[in-house]
């Protein structure tokens, strides 16, 4: 054993540590002295660090969920608590952060301007969230929901919105709470295992939460055929995982399996039961095992966490009043000159990036246009060779093959193009990828017909029709879902291949505009995350310079006093870094 594994911490001790390096920095924000010397700028960095770290220091511990849309994040939870708590069937309009704490039976919503409204458990349903979003006037902002479920005494679960919407963009949300986490829940489809754009996310947003737990969780495993593809897939993940999280073993769960089975309900995949129930049983005792061996640690942890942050955030402030105290007062104007220079320099960079990324994106567009026409054909020749099959069988399984094929298809267009997009981008701006926009927020949906809960569980259904672009099958669903609800089939083979056939110029033509619309807000999202990428370097060169000028105006005898106040500050900061 490593010295260093030989060494352990006082939990108490520690935060009273930290809360003394607190005490010290409090100094310099009802200090008027200080407040002068440090300026407004690093006094209210400062007050805002405090004030987060002293309303997380009472947090209890706190497990987020988070993945991309439809991933079954709201379902994995419910089968976690053992009750539906979340609403699984939600849309953009609806979907929200969840709170999830101990308590008795209470569901609020969080309001902008303060105000909370409670809700019945009727009215989180989906149907009655949309209108109570309008009549609220403004976007619920958090749902609280408190639920006496032994998990929940020891645990807060947040459920976050799911990543890779194409109408909204809720990044922001997730990032926030992914702050707060002190573990992880990572939920991805066994469908579709962690595309590059899901592991990019983990790379550059789960993996900096230093002191944070992870756990993978792979859902829909019931969808796996037999125990012999379960494993296939399992080693899949652990070649997909072995490099981005090492030592990191991915769970296969199915969340639909457990709640059929706490429930008492059939289970959607007979063959595969008993190995689902005991992977989740399994998730879940190790789930509760870590909480209890972090109990003690994460307050400190969490502290540190934070702490970290403050140190790099005030750093950066006091290294720009540093370049301040070495230049002369007829410096600062010269300096500020410069600093527009650079801005003007940044907007012709930002246009030029621009022009590049519609080139690239428009060939991108044309490749993914040949691809899905190419595809179209070839399923459609395919049609004929199906004339053996039951009619039975043909409503049961094509409509799923055309969903999962396509979806393969631009699948894999996108990752190819998005992983382009990136290695452009590093090469035109200069900058590793961790600092470029997230390319993955251009997904689609699907709407559809179909419920037929004589062969599968709704929840399959819905889940197979969340992974289609917005228009991809319509004709054809259309035109066969009448004939999927009719208990007679026989001899309609004929019949029911027709119709197919009839309808892929349709279907042709929906996916064309699908390929259009998604490599359109593609090019839009990636537009306006890269504005908020070139605004945010400005904004910060802004408050750099900024805070240099002013002190690089100050006095001789000033000087002196600023710097003794910067040595003050750089002092504890680095007790902090210890």
């Amino acid at each position: 054993m490593e010295w260093n594994e030989r060494i352990t911490y006082d939990p108490k001790e520690l935060i009273q540590l930290m809360e003394h390096r607190l005490d010290k920095l409090r100094l310099f924000q009802y200090d008027a002295r200080y407040r002068e010397l440090l300026g407004p700028v690093f006094i209210e960095k400062l007050v805002s660090w405090e004030k987060n770290i002293k309303g997380r220091r009472d947090d209890p511990f706190t497990i987020v969920v988070c993945g991309e849309f439809k991933r079954g994040k709201s379902s994995l939870i419910n089968a976690l608590l053992g009750e539906d708590a979340v609403t699984t069937n939600v849309t953009t309009e609806t979907v929200t952060l969840n709170r999830l704490s101990y308590g008795s039976h209470s569901n609020e919503a969080v309001l902008p301007g303060g105000r909370r409204m409670r809700l019945s458990d009727e009215e989180l349903e989906r149907r009655n969230l949309e209108k109570l979003v309008q009549q609220a006037g403004g976007k619920i902002q958090q749902l609280e929901l408190k639920r006496p479920i032994g998990l929940l005494q020891q645990v807060t679960i947040i459920d976050t919105p799911g990543l890779g919407d194409s109408l909204k963009d809720f990044s922001s949300l997730v990032g926030q709470a992914l702050q707060q986490a002190d573990a992880v829940i990572y939920v991805f489809s066994v469908s579709y295992p962690l595309s590059r754009t899901e592991q990019f996310f983990l790379k550059t947003e789960v993996l900096p939460q230093k002191y944070t737990d992870i756990f993978l969780v792979g859902n829909y495993a019931d969808m796996l055929r037999n125990e012999e593809e379960y494993g296939r897939m399992r080693e899949l993940l652990l070649q997909k995982t072995k490099d981005l999280l090492p030592g990191l073993t991915p769970w296969m769960l199915s969340a639909l399996d457990e709640r059929c089975a706490q429930q008492g309900q059939e289970r959607p995949n007979a063959l595969l039961e008993g190995l689902l129930g005991e992977q989740f049983a399994k998730f879940l005792e190790t789930l509760q095992r870590r909480i209890g061996e972090r109990r003690e640690l994460v307050l400190p942890d969490r502290m540190q966490r934070m702490f970290q942050g403050m140190e790099q955030d005030l750093s950066e402030i006091l290294s720009a009043m540093e370049e301040g105290l070495a230049m002369e007062s007829k410096d600062a104007g010269l300096a500020m000159e410069k600093l527009k220079s650079q801005w003007e320099q940044q907007a012709k960079e930002q246009e030029e990036v621009f022009a590049r990324l519609d080139s690239k994106i428009l060939g991108q567009k044309a490749e993914a246009y040949q691809q899905v026409e190419t595809l179209l054909g070839r399923m459609r020749e395919e049609v004929d060779t199906l004339g053996d099959m039951e009619a039975e069988e043909i409503t049961k399984y094509y409509t799923f093959y055309c969903i999962d094929t396509l979806q393969e298809a631009m699948n894999r267009c996108l990752d190819l193009h998005m992983q382009e997009l990136y290695e452009m981008l590093e090469s035109l701006t200069g900058e590793p990828a961790k600092g470029l926009p997230e390319l993955g927020h251009s997904r689609y949906q699907f709407r559809f017909a179909l419920d037929n809960r004589t062969w599968t569980k709704g929840d399959n259904v819905s889940y197979m029709i969340s992974k289609v672009n917005a228009g991809f099958l319509s004709v054809v669903a259309d035109g066969i879902a009448g004939a999927m609800r009719k208990k007679e089939m026989a001899g309609k083979t004929p019949e029911l291949l027709g119709k197919i056939k009839e309808q892929y110029t349709g279907l042709h033509v929906s996916c064309l505009k699908a390929v259009e619309g998604l490599y359109g807000k593609m090019s839009e999202n990636m537009k306006k995350q890269l504005d908020g990428y070139y605004g945010s370097k400005t904004q910060a060169a802004k408050e750099q310079a900024e805070q240099s000028a002013m002190v690089a105006r100050q006095d001789a005898g000033k000087k002196a006093e600023i710097q003794e106040a910067i040595a003050q500050v750089w002092e504890i900061l680095g007790e902090i870094k210890l």
